[in-house]
Parts: structure tokens; sequence; C-alpha cells
């Protein structure tokens, strides 16, 4: 990954790359990507799957209605609206 592409993404996510080494920051996007690629060269052949770990024990709240957020508040940090939605730049 490039200084330009590290712009791109930070973009496209609404980051501020002021006062940042954007050389760095590529670099610890390379070294992540690095890892990935090690974890896919694993040999996972004779390792059973699992889909779940049976003593996990999630505690969970019951879901309760409430009053929905007003529209112009849920948009008043947007930083581009149109017709009272969200707009978003699919510049990919």
């Amino acid at each position: 990954m490039d200084v330009k592409e590290v712009e791109r993404i930070y973009n496209l996510s609404h980051l501020s790359l002021e006062n940042q080494d954007k050389e760095i920051i590529a670099q610890k996007f390379n070294r992540v990507l690095d890892f990935i690629e090690q974890i896919f060269e694993v040999d996972t052949e004779d390792v059973e799957m699992t889909e779940y770990i049976k003593t996990h024990k999630a505690i969970f709240r019951e879901d309760s209605p409430k009053e929905s957020l007003a529209r112009s508040k849920a948009l008043e940090n947007a930083k581009d609206t149109e017709y009272g939605y969200f707009r978003l730049d699919w510049k990919l």
C-alpha cells in the first residue's frame, strides 16, 4: 500500500490526515496486510472447523422499544445530506 492509497482510505472514511506522517501509516497498513497473508498461508487441512465456542456465555439485554431519533438530529453532523438522507460518495 502506498501513500496515495492511504489518502484514498482516509478520504472514504472522512478521517483527517492533517499533521500525520502518511508514509508511517502506509507502513503500518502494510504490516497488517503482511500478517493477514501469513494467516492465509497456515495449513488448516486437519483442523476441525469451529462455528461457535461452546463455553461462551453471552448475556443479552431485552430489547425495549424507544422513541426514534428525530431525522434532523440524526443528520445534524452529517458531512453531506440529500432529500433528508445521508448522502455517500461512492467513488471507489
